[in-house]
């Protein structure tokens, strides 16, 4: 049995008229392991962008105008291949005559996207816990865990204590308490960290909760963290696995209340925060903060550019 066919037999246990399937992972960068290259494996299309929309009877890649060609290609007959700024996939479904259910997996979608790209009358979009690609995934590839790193301050031009006092002299200002950080990127700058998993992008791969007492919550899988990582934030990290994430949710105070990040914010993550919390949801002011770069990280820039232009 093909692998469209093992996805559709699953849409009737979950009562599903079609599933959807993005490119990125839960912390949506450019680039993904291979273990959660979901689109490449039901699709076999391996461009760096794109959805996959699988209904009972029929199959669309959308891509942008770079992967057209390649899309066709790689997929072959499997798949319709649309360019997703000429038709969205809200479009294709308010076309059907009848009232459809489509899956997705609400820790690899904003609600934005899901409204800007999926909302139709006649749709109803449901959030499925357990990824359907990952149950039909035989033989799916492990990753090897790579343990984050501490930058330090030379190279970056301010502390991590520094910017957190910047963050939250902000979240007091806008009386809130507690910063849900999902950015990887944003992780990066605040705590000068980075990580090694994507091939190109020196990324740590986590999220974050930083209260306006300047303690913050990494939610990330701990083998991430070696004990030179623990000792350098002694007394001002506190980490929870992500397994747990939901017990951690339950554990807090109804008072606190939350910023979320209207772009990066999953609709897994704001649906957990909104079930119990006040918040707000706007952009996350650390985008503002590493925005203005000091004179050692202008530095840095060029350099990077002038080896980036030899290579």
């Amino acid at each position: 049995m093909n692998k469209l066919k093992k996805l559709r037999k699953i849409f009737k246990i979950y009562k599903l008229d079609g599933y959807m399937v993005p490119k990125n992972d839960e912390f949506f960068g450019e680039y993904v392991d291979k273990r959660d290259d979901r689109l490449n494996y039901i699709s076999s299309f391996s461009g760096s962008a794109g959805y996959a929309m699988i209904l009972r009877n029929k199959s669309y890649l959308f891509v942008d105008g770079r992967y057209t060609l390649q899309a066709k290609k790689e997929s072959h007959k499997n798949f319709k291949i649309i360019e997703i700024h000429k038709k969205k996939p809200s479009m294709i479904l308010a076309k059907i005559p009848a009232k459809l259910k489509i899956g997705f997996d609400p820790k690899l979608f904003s609600e934005a996207n899901l409204i800007k790209n999926f909302k139709a009358k006649n749709t109803s979009l449901i959030p499925v816990e357990q990824n359907l690609i990952d149950k039909i995934w035989s033989n799916r590839p492990k990753t090897k865990i790579k343990k984050f790193f501490v930058l330090n301050s030379k190279h970056t031009g301010r502390n991590y204590k520094n910017k957190i006092n910047a963050v939250c002299k902000i979240l007091k200002k806008k009386k809130i308490n507690k910063l849900l950080i999902t950015a990887p990127e944003n992780l990066a700058w605040l705590l000068n960290i980075r990580g090694k998993d994507s091939k190109y992008s020196p990324l740590p791969n986590c999220h974050a909760i930083l209260d306006s007492k300047k303690k913050i919550t990494l939610i990330v899988n701990k083998n991430k963290i070696d004990n030179k990582f623990r000792l350098h934030f002694k007394n001002i990290i506190n980490y929870i696995n992500p397994s747990y994430i939901v017990k951690y949710f339950n554990s807090l105070k109804h008072k606190e209340f939350f910023l979320i990040d209207k772009f990066s914010c999953s609709f897994f993550y704001k649906k957990l925060v909104e079930k119990k919390f006040k918040y707000q949801e706007k952009n996350d002011p650390i985008y503002i903060l590493k925005a203005k770069k000091n004179n050692v990280e202008i530095s840095n820039s060029i350099k990077s550019h002038i080896l980036d232009g030899a290579a």
